[in-house]
């Protein structure tokens, strides 16, 4: 599984000290308030989870790799999650781990129907031979196709970052 191996070989060696990532930052500048229930996905060190949950959230972990101990095991296309359970879903650095970018759509679909407030999607460019390579618009256009408001964006060549609203979805 892709999402594995690279785990093992780009997560795993993560240096990244913040208490939070940059989504999260955007984030609590668009809200008003600190979101309530918080889904995250991925980041396997539970940085904003940790982070959030200091701010009053209560969040629910979700990986596909049971060993970063999540509180849900599952794959992204498919969450054993009720339509709008969360305020605020978090999906950071998975979408250049999929199997394929056949995949983004569903997991677009997915992340808009369990939230009923924001979609925080961070991404960054690998550097391996197994990760799926991008341009930063093909994550750009993948929500703006779906009808969806981007509220705050921050792209660089490496990290490419998007809040966006679920709330205007009917």
């Amino acid at each position: 599984m892709r999402i594995r191996i690279l785990r093992e070989q780009y997560c795993a060696k993560c240096k990244i000290k913040a208490p939070r990532s940059t989504g999260v930052r955007l984030l609590l500048e668009a809200v008003e308030k600190t979101p309530h229930r918080v889904l995250d996905f991925g980041c396997s060190t539970w940085r904003n989870s940790k982070y959030l949950e200091n701010l009053g959230a209560f969040v629910v972990r979700v990986d596909t790799l049971p060993n970063t101990r999540p509180d849900i095991v599952a794959y992204p296309t498919h969450m054993p999650i009720r339509q709008k359970a969360f305020d605020i879903a978090l999906f950071t650095h998975i979408f250049m781990f999929l199997q394929s970018k056949q995949e983004w759509p569903q997991v677009a679909n997915e992340l808009v129907r369990i939230s009923k407030g924001y979609v925080v999607v961070e991404t960054y460019r690998v550097k391996h031979k197994e990760a799926l390579t991008y341009e930063p618009k093909e994550i750009e256009n993948l929500f703006r196709n779906n009808h969806i408001k981007i509220l705050r964006k921050y792209i660089r060549q490496d990290l490419q970052v998007f809040v966006i609203s679920t709330i205007f979805i009917n």
